[in-house]
């Protein structure tokens, strides 16, 4: 089956899983995280198609499970193209499987010069099955729109300076980013908050602020909100580089996603990081990273402190190694030894009564330096530094906020949420619209 299906692909934007957690996985999420009560509600069903169903032209839609996990109402995040006046409004087509409505979430990604979309963003949830390919339609026209409602789920509550997505909120500045995750208590703490690119000479810059941020609500819900943040960063010498940071969560899963791009031209910049600062109340708190043979450890007082740090060398070695010990002061912990030298890049940090599982998107995926540094006084930090100057700059972190035990009701294991689901459009379609596979996943 899977190999009739076309070859082009998309990459389904939907980072987050629903399968049952695995031992491989280590201890995630239990409940809610910064996302969970947000909005993990229960969808409309589907609606079968009856002798008066509407009718329009189509467009097949694969979804297909690539990395063997269960998948439970996982969200999927499709992109489909239209030739120029072939779709008007979003609101003009519905999902169907089979003879079955599927809830969905429609926006237009973008627009052609006559006003007619040109990409459609397609948000839903699947549940699959291991290496389970699943076949949808999207069907559009003039007389089509969706009966099967979205249903309940992500609701914004926006005023001058923030923005409350369930129990999450964010500053509109990027600077700090989180404002504020509540579900049994305050996990947010003071410490660095959000993205900041480091220069040539090692001076750090904070991405967003106070002023000259556009703050932008991409996609608004129920069953996905993208939130945008777009600006400019002054540094030395009156230079400055453009940025975007955006924000996803979706309704089905209880995680945030967290992105930033830089592009540096002049390569004046060597490295982008993401800083956290966390509240887990009483300490020891228990850390974990995802190697080969499960690291972890506890941070016992506030200048307690681990760092995992894999570097990828340009034809030479690759390897990782875990130090901890006192603040500026830590040692080897663990090294590579006879395991394999690049790891996944995820882990775990947990308190008394709250958790929070992180996952590094692309981690030791090119040369480099990767770092995740986690300390006493609750600050987390991802870092990464290409090992040659590049124009642009990238960094993807999932951060879920559970409580305790994570063993029970845990629904998404980092390896998940680093594995999406892989979304296929009809070759034919792209051909039609003139329009390129999109090529980031």
């Amino acid at each position: 089956m899977a190999g009739d299906i076309p070859k082009l692909e998309i990459r389904a934007v939907i980072h987050v899983a629903t399968s049952m957690y695995r031992l491989t996985g280590l201890p995630l999420m239990a409940k809610a995280a910064v996302v969970a009560a947000v909005g993990v509600v229960a969808l409309s069903p589907p609606v079968t198609l009856g002798a008066g169903a509407q009718a329009g032209q189509s467009v097949s839609l694969h979804v297909e499970e690539t990395t063997g996990i269960r998948r439970t109402r996982y969200p999927v995040n499709a992109r489909v193209p239209f030739p120029q006046g072939a779709l008007a409004r979003a609101d003009q087509v519905r999902l169907l499987r089979d003879d079955e409505e599927v809830p969905a979430q429609f926006s237009a990604g973008s627009h052609w010069p006559d006003g007619s979309v040109q990409w459609l963003r397609v948000d839903f949830n699947v549940s699959i099955g291991p290496q389970e390919t699943r076949a949808y339609r999207v069907e559009y026209g003039p007389g089509v729109s969706a009966e099967a409602g979205p249903g309940r789920g992500l609701a914004l509550v926006e005023d001058a300076d923030a923005i409350q997505v369930g129990r999450v909120t964010f500053s509109k500045t990027a600077a700090p980013l989180f404002r504020s995750v509540s579900y049994r208590g305050e996990v947010i703490g003071p410490g660095r908050n959000g993205f900041a690119v480091e220069d040539t000479d090692g001076t750090a810059y904070e991405l967003g602020g106070d002023t000259g941020v556009l703050f932008e609500v991409i996609r608004g819900g129920p069953l996905y909100v993208e939130l945008r943040y777009s600006g400019r960063v002054l540094l030395a010498a009156g230079a400055e580089v453009p940025f975007v940071v955006r924000v996803e969560m979706p309704n089905s899963k209880s995680w945030v996603k967290v992105t930033a791009s830089v592009d540096d031209p002049e390569q004046r910049l060597r490295a982008l990081s993401f800083h956290s600062p966390l509240a887990l109340g009483p300490r020891p708190w228990v850390w974990d990273f995802g190697t080969d043979r499960w690291t972890y450890g506890s941070l016992r007082n506030e200048d307690s402190s681990v760092i995992l740090t894999n570097d990828v060398e340009v034809g030479g070695e690759t390897g990782w190694h875990v130090d901890t010990g006192p603040k500026g002061q830590e040692r080897p912990y663990e090294t590579t030894g006879s395991t394999r030298p690049v790891v996944a890049g995820w882990g775990h940090l947990q308190g008394e009564t709250e958790v929070v599982a992180f996952a590094m998107d692309r981690f030791a995926s090119a040369p480099g330096t990767y770092r995740i540094a986690l300390d006493g006084a609750g600050q987390a930090s991802f870092h990464v530094a290409p090992a040659t100057p590049v124009t642009r700059h990238q960094l993807t972190v999932y951060q879920h906020f559970v409580g305790t035990p994570v063993q029970i009701g845990a629904a998404t294991s980092p390896p998940s949420m680093l594995h999406p689901l892989v979304a296929r459009v009809d070759p034919a379609h792209y051909v039609a619209s003139g329009l390129e596979p999109p090529a980031d996943r």
